[in-house]
């Protein structure tokens, strides 16, 4: 358990400290207990989180005391790692009453090496990991009859998250099961799956029907329920769910039992070798538990990648210890606990080599490493003041996120393909003061890909009177101000310069360019501008790639690949003779190799008539841009970028730079 802990704690704080957390979990949920930490328990306002206007986080209250002394997103990371560790105890006291203490290690062993426990170690923070460990406690406590503790802790699981009532709802099933044959009579023996049940379906409709109405207000960015979003294939409703899923079972049927969901079923129950089916009251338990992952049609409530595998796992445990103790006294197994505490360890360490995390975590933790660009993320984010209101793709919200107000920039982006968010763009750039964007943020640009962003990032921009502070890279700092100033990207007078064909592109003319040395933020950039026009639209999806060649070793490269300019005002968006003038700040490596450098701008452009598998043809031909061709494609199928792009030269600069 301290191991793991330990272990956790600190891959998670190695990615804190490296910006790469990339996803809103960790920033969202740690708004939300700050803001609780400083008086704002709830809230109606977009962009300021808490603890109860969307889930219903009220295990944050016994936290807070102890995250005033620390508070920040790395406390959270490593009290949701000494949690899930904490698992292992009860899981191995649970075995050692059941069954035997070696067989308490064994369960313990398997549990913490779980592929689904893992996963939900490493996908960001969420509560309701803490579901985990307090269930399992719920089920010794239930193990040994202790009601005052097993009240406790079901009471505990409750207050982490709405959708854990499922869990405690299937313990109060198998409770009822298990307690027929106990010697006391009356309400004493059945309170332990009545209390249970009772308690999970009030407290449901508490959490879905009161206190919404207890917040003050309505928000101004309410959009579709979680019910027509998740099971909107059941019905509009709760009501109208639950009336399909009892008048039409065999097309709820074949709507579960896809290939998807059954290998998450098989995911979750091979660690522990199968074990829950032995126990039927366990299996009907654990499939209780379920309901949720096998209902959805979201993608991440049916994968053990996520963290909603947290309420499954403690019942699968659970169940497998009942189970193993049926199969040991069958006439067969008897006498088996060695080899039976051999076997579960076996298949645990096969289950986490063949589709845990721990094997591919290795490659991973070099990507993971603190690099000369995150010094720059670093920079941006303490040139914000402490608590403006800023707005923020993923990868910086977590360091940002002990503030009042946050939002996220893909909201702005994607707005234009999801009518329910264009409610939330007029209230963030009301409140922001401040916008910090990665323009290759993968999250934002990839997952959220819509074909209008540029124009909504743009329009965001101009109505907003943004003006640039720094940019390096693909990264850019914004501050409000008195007009609109994009700096990476604008239009301006074409004035009486001569335009050439750019290199090997005719249609795209080339008028002043320079590059410089410099700094931005403290760091050695190349300062680069060149004006660009069209000379007849809509030019093609063109994605700039600067490229800094060393003159006497040409196999010195420092290529960046996407700048800002890209996402806010592309060429294929250029009218016809219209000059924009596009710069970028170039990172220079902090160890150069000497010499002369030349510097070329070069066009990547999506190549045709490629024999792409079929299902990549379609997402390359109809939805993606050149960027996402570039990072997106090569990651799902096999191919490489020059398989995909074409490269032309646009303008050559000689001796832009020189290195001692």
């Amino acid at each position: 358990m301290v191991f793991y802990s330990l272990f956790f704690s600190a891959v998670a704080l190695h990615r804190y400290h490296s910006f790469s957390f990339h996803d809103m979990d960790l920033a969202a949920v740690n708004q939300a207990f700050w803001n609780t930490a400083n008086g704002r328990f709830i809230s109606h306002v977009y962009g300021m989180n808490d603890i109860i206007s969307g889930h219903k986080w009220f295990i944050a209250l016994p936290i807070i005391p102890l995250y005033l002394f620390f508070p920040g997103p790395q406390f959270l990371l490593i009290i949701q790692s000494m949690a899930l560790a904490l698992g292992a105890w009860a899981i191995f006291l649970l075995a050692h009453k059941t069954l035997n203490p070696s067989l308490g290690l064994a369960m313990a062993f398997s549990y913490l090496i779980c592929p689904a426990l893992h996963y939900v170690n490493l996908f960001e923070f969420h509560p309701i990991a803490f579901s985990t460990p307090l269930l399992l406690f719920a089920f010794f406590f239930f193990h040994i009859r202790q009601w005052g503790w097993y009240l406790l802790f079901v009471l505990l699981s409750l207050a982490v998250r709405q959708d854990v009532t499922i869990s405690v709802f299937s313990l109060g099933v198998f409770a009822l099961i298990n307690v027929r044959h106990d010697p006391v009579s009356g309400f004493k023996k059945w309170r332990w799956g009545v209390v249970p049940v009772g308690a999970a379906l009030v407290w449901f409709y508490i959490c879905i029907s009161i206190i919404p109405r207890l917040i003050p207000g309505p928000s101004p960015v309410q959009g579709p329920g979680m019910v027509e979003i998740f099971f909107g294939w059941l019905g509009s409703t709760l009501g109208e769910v639950i009336k399909t899923i009892l008048t039409r079972p065999l097309y709820v049927l074949r709507q579960v039992l896809i290939p998807p969901k059954l290998t998450y079923i098989w995911q979750l129950l091979t660690p522990i070798a199968l074990l829950p089916v032995f126990s039927p009251s366990g299996l009907l338990m654990v499939l209780l538990s379920m309901t949720e992952g096998l209902l959805s049609e979201r993608f991440s409530h049916f994968s053990i990648r996520y963290q909603y595998s947290s309420i499954i796992t403690p019942m699968i445990f659970a169940a497998a210890v009942f189970g193993l103790r049926n199969l040991l006294n069958r006439k067969p197994f008897k006498g088996g606990e060695k080899f039976a505490g051999a076997a579960i360890c076996l298949v645990a360490a096969i289950s986490a080599w063949s589709f845990g995390p721990l094997p591919g975590l290795v490659r991973q933790l070099p990507g993971w490493r603190f690099t000369q660009e995150d010094a720059v993320r670093q920079a941006l984010v303490e040139a914000i003041p402490g608590d403006t209101p800023v707005t923020a793709t993923f990868e910086f919200t977590p360091k940002l996120s002990n503030r009042r107000q946050m939002f996220f920039f893909y909201i702005i982006y994607a707005a234009s393909r999801r009518p329910d968010w264009t409610a939330r763009v007029p209230v963030i750039q009301e409140y922001s003061k401040y916008l910090v964007v990665d323009f290759n943020d993968w999250l934002t640009f990839y997952d959220f890909y819509t074909p209008g962003g540029d124009q909504a990032v743009y329009s965001f921009l101009r109505e907003g009177d943004w003006e640039l502070e720094a940019t390096v890279n693909s990264l850019a700092l914004f501050r409000r101000g008195e007009g609109f100033d994009p700096g990476v990207a604008e239009t301006i007078a074409a004035g009486e310069v001569t335009y050439r064909p750019a290199a090997e592109i005719p249609w795209l003319e080339v008028g002043p360019a320079s590059a410089r040395a410099g700094e931005e933020l403290g760091f050695p950039v190349l300062r680069f501008s060149a004006d660009l026009r069209a000379a007849r639209a809509p030019l093609p999806d063109i994605l700039f790639v600067a490229r800094l060649v060393n003159r006497s070793d040409p196999g010195q490269v420092i290529q960046q690949f996407l700048m800002a300019p890209y996402r806010i005002y592309p060429p294929n968006r250029w009218p016809a003779r219209e000059t924009v003038r596009i710069r970028a700040n170039i990172l220079l490596p902090e160890k150069i190799s000497p010499g002369s450098w030349d510097l070329q701008l070069l066009g990547l452009s999506r190549k045709e008539g490629l024999q792409l598998p079929p299902e990549a043809a379609a997402a390359f031909y109809r939805h993606f841009n050149t960027a996402m061709a570039l990072n997106y494609l090569p990651r799902i199928w096999a191919i490489s970028p020059e398989q995909l792009l074409d490269q032309r030269l646009i303008l050559y600069l000689p001796r832009v730079l020189s290195t001692p």
